[in-house]
């Protein structure tokens, strides 16, 4: 069907062939895949900056390294509630004109908890002569990730639009086999198929000629919990092994709202908005293993494995796309009779999509961890650890999409990172007080995009029967983001994510 615009405007086509590719599941193969025991941690493990391999008698040990267990003399329960204070600042450029827009800042709060748990001790008491002094079981129920974020954007684009992408992924595609956002763009009468001498279509234009403010409000939500079960044992207060179960629940919401306006020039359309909406839920299991020697009385060495996570994933999403015409704007439709229809453009309705669902299966990756502990006296202890972790071995499968193209890239532009955790604490009597460090660098093989860097610090307050502890982690990344993919002058928003987590941890003992 040709489509002619009343008003005359007269623009070239832009001819390219579509291709199939990734889907985009290779983004979620990220998200599911970066889990942080520090997310779930007790505030006293917080505060030193996550650095517990090496260290037991904790309730994180039962995700950390199981063997951590077999450090308890006594039975305890934890429970610990956290406040996030999120911070974004986006701001949008085109690196290759040299231009920036303003830095837009957003701000979001999330009361979670970060674990809540017991363990249940089972040795054989302080003064057995027994080498096997038992162990103790932990059962705990933690926060592996949180998705809560909010980016907002603005600039005036004066080189492109995501109509000029939109053009780029329509090749000579009939009206009819067009897909996802250009299905909504024809619809609404953003892109039109131009035809040949022998009315054969050879690509598509727009009447829209002008240049727009671009502005997005991108909002995350969610949450990514496992539920543990682990044992750990002791071997003659030198030798510490345990192993465990997890399950993981996940779920996701992202929402997207884009809108381009102020077109200059402008004679036809007042606006362009879409609207993007996509939930992802899962449930998957993984399993850990661990061992803490102590080689003399004042260190101690622990390694654990954590194998690679087999979730179950669903999502399900639409999205809208609404052309905003300025009144009086009118095509002629010709069918293949000759027939014409004229439409204003002002009444049409807005797209909305068939809902999408799918249903896939996602591998992350192992992760190794060693670590080591020094203890000062009854002063207190310095901590450190070294995480191991091969993004590139996450894979997709799925029987309702072909994921050969996501797993490419998967295998292509992420990479094996070595986290680094280090911390310690100070014993004042009864009062403990901590300080420590984190570096997660980027996942990506060729950019430092995503490194992420953790301050922590936490003090608390013991006695054989109960325990308050408080951490406060400080949490900075940066992240990169396009609207859409264009070939040349790519619009970026570049945002600085601080997220600012206050925990609090009660535990008693029995």
């Amino acid at each position: 069907m040709k489509k002619t615009l009343i008003l005359g405007l007269i623009l070239h086509s832009v001819i390219s062939n579509a291709q199939q590719g990734p889907f985009g599941y290779y983004k979620d193969a990220l998200i599911f895949s970066q889990t942080n025991t520090l997310y779930g941690s007790t505030a006293r493990i917080q505060g030193i900056g996550g650095a517990s391999v090496a260290l037991g008698g904790d309730l994180s040990s039962i995700s950390s390294n199981p063997a951590g267990l077999g450090f308890f003399n006594r039975s305890v329960f934890t429970v610990t509630p956290s406040l996030d204070f999120i911070t974004s600042k986006s701001e949008f450029t085109i690196p290759d004109q040299g231009f920036s827009g303003s830095v837009e800042e957003s701000f979001k709060n999330n009361l979670n908890f970060s674990n809540i748990g017991t363990v249940v001790n089972f040795t054989k008491g302080d003064y057995t002569n027994d080498k096997f002094k038992g162990g103790s079981l932990g059962i705990s129920l933690n926060r592996l990730n949180g998705f809560h974020l909010v980016r907002n954007y603005v600039g005036a684009n004066d080189h492109n639009s995501i109509l000029d992408s939109f053009l780029d992924n329509v090749g000579q595609t009939q009206p009819g086999d067009l897909g996802g956002f250009e299905a909504g763009a024809y619809d609404q009468y953003l892109i039109n198929p131009t035809f040949d001498a022998d009315d054969n279509i050879n690509g598509y234009d727009s009447f829209i000629t002008g240049f727009p403010v671009q502005s997005e409000t991108i909002k995350e939500s969610g949450s990514h919990y496992q539920l543990n079960i682990a044992w750990g044992g002791n071997y003659d207060d030198r030798l510490y092994f345990g192993g465990g179960m997890g399950i993981q629940i996940l779920n996701y919401q992202l929402r997207r709202n884009y809108l381009e306006n102020q077109f200059e020039p402008a004679p036809f359309i007042n606006s362009i908005s879409i609207l993007d909406d996509l939930e992802v839920r899962g449930a998957g299991i993984d399993f850990n293993f661990g061992t803490i020697v102590r080689p003399v009385e004042f260190l101690t060495i622990g390694i654990n494995y954590t194998s690679p996570s087999f979730i179950s994933l669903d999502e399900e999403g639409f999205f809208d796309v609404d052309a905003n015409w300025k009144g009086g704007t009118e095509v002629t439709e010709t069918d293949e009779g000759g027939g014409e229809t004229t439409i204003d453009l002002g009444t049409i309705d807005p797209y909305r999509s068939d809902l999408f669902v799918s249903e896939y299966k996602l591998r992350t990756p192992s992760k190794i961890s060693v670590g080591s502990a020094l203890f000062i006296g009854k002063s207190g202890f310095l901590s450190g650890d070294v995480e191991f972790v091969d993004y590139s071995n996450a894979s997709i499968n799925s029987t309702d999409f072909l994921e050969s193209a996501d797993n490419d890239v998967i295998e292509d532009i992420y990479t094996s990172v070595m986290n680094i955790r280090v911390g310690g604490e100070y014993r004042i009597d009864n009062f403990r007080l901590r300080a420590g460090y984190a570096l997660f660098p980027s996942p990506y093989k060729n950019s430092d995009l995503q490194d992420r860097t953790n301050l922590t610090f936490g003090f608390g307050y013991r006695t054989r029967d109960y325990f308050l502890d408080f951490a406060v982690v400080n949490s900075e990344t940066k992240s990169l983001y396009s609207p859409y993919e264009i070939a040349n002058d790519q619009p970026i928003v570049e945002t600085d994510v601080q997220n600012t987590s206050v925990s609090v941890t009660f535990g008693l003992t029995f």
